[in-house]
């Protein structure tokens, strides 16, 4: 489409633009040259920086906190509580500020809701269809895909779940609400929980149960693949033996693998940088002292910080990090372990049960696209 077709004025054309939605407005950048200008340099989102957003998941009430991006004080904080008894809130992602929550009772009164907390608005999404309760076992991610505007929910199924090769997707706002079968031979290996799930830039990603592969999603086509994973992350005899965990690293797919030595545990952040299904390209993107704290996921940057909490779980840190790291061959070049105690910015000092996760997010009074009921 040539520019010259748009004889809007520019001031015109930015209060049209600041009037849409922020995921609409980021489709319409491929209009043309004057759209991509004016949505870049005038739209005041394209410069917001993401806050961080904490989620503690704990018995019947979870919650879930936002610091301010520059001065990490607290901004938001909400409270939600499970429908069941013996139910927990989990936090399953964060898109353009619309979290996606899932509530786990058992496995008939399984919920997954997509939300907007500055608005209060809400959409309930019908449940995972199952010939059994097993078939709703599994794990949830949460995705938007940049070019088709689309915001989906993912169900990967468990080893307990009758068809192991089947998970399902459904998209938001896409008509009747219902999901969709994805059938792949490469579901069958299943995932493993213990290195998470999450969703970057138009895919869903997660590692496999035992080898080291990392799945892959993709949110425009749902077809699934799997590539290898980055150096240091092996096949495993049992789930609980993996130790890394999937993460987004600047928006980009990330693995943060603890190696444990003799004087401290080092924390080596792993960026895919490209390459094919074959031959993925990895590279080191940080080494980071874990001495005195635990990195966070599954958002491990958030701007110019990573996030870190203390041992005792009690304290919650941000430290400025560079936008350096490893090479991009992939090469590791044993460069000094990033010490996060250093200049550490103490965001959260209290007594703190239950499992607490980051999230990267943004405000925002987006409408929560409706789930056709």
């Amino acid at each position: 489409m040539a520019d010259e077709g748009f004889n809007v004025p520019t001031d015109a054309l930015v209060e049209i633009l600041l009037r849409l939605p922020t995921s609409a407005r980021w489709r319409f950048r491929l209009v043309c040259k004057l759209w991509r200008g004016a949505i870049d340099q005038r739209t005041p989102e394209r410069q917001v920086r993401t806050k961080i957003l904490t989620f503690i998941s704990h018995g019947r009430s979870s919650r879930a906190t936002v610091f301010d991006d520059k001065d990490g004080h607290r901004r938001h904080e909400w409270t939600y509580n499970s429908s069941t008894h013996g139910g927990t809130i989990h936090m399953v992602g964060t898109c353009n500020g619309l979290i996606c929550l899932h509530d786990t009772g058992d496995s008939d009164c399984s919920v997954i809701t997509v939300t907007n907390p500055v608005t209060g608005e809400a959409t309930a999404l019908p449940p995972v269809p199952a010939r059994d309760s097993f078939g709703r076992l599994g794990i949830y991610g949460f995705g938007y895909h940049p070019v088709t505007g689309q915001y989906k929910v993912v169900h990967v199924p468990s080893l307990l779940a009758p068809r192991r090769d089947v998970g399902h997707v459904l998209t938001l706002g896409d008509g009747p609400a219902s999901w969709r079968e994805v059938v792949s031979p490469a579901m069958a290996e299943s995932y493993n929980a213990f290195c998470g799930i999450v969703g970057i830039d138009g895919s869903v990603y997660w590692f496999t149960s035992r080898a080291n592969r990392v799945m892959a999603l993709d949110l425009e086509d749902e077809r699934v693949t799997s590539f290898r994973g980055p150096p240091g992350v092996r096949p495993v005899k049992m789930p609980w033996q993996a130790s890394w965990q999937v993460t987004s690293v600047h928006a980009r797919l990330g693995v943060a693998i603890p190696c444990y030595e003799a004087a401290a545990t080092v924390v080596e952040v792993w960026v895919l940088n490209g390459g094919s299904k074959e031959l993925p390209r990895w590279s080191r993107r940080y080494c980071l002292s874990n001495t005195n704290s635990i990195v966070m996921a599954p958002h491990l940057t958030h701007g110019e910080y990573i996030v870190s909490r203390s041992l005792d779980g009690d304290r919650m840190y941000r430290r400025k990090v560079d936008d350096g790291g490893g090479g991009t061959d992939g090469v590791d070049r044993r460069a000094a372990p990033l010490d996060l105690s250093e200049g550490a910015e103490v965001i959260m000092n209290e007594e703190t049960e239950g499992c607490l996760r980051t999230f990267a997010y943004i405000e925002t009074r987006e409408p929560v696209p409706s789930a056709g009921q």
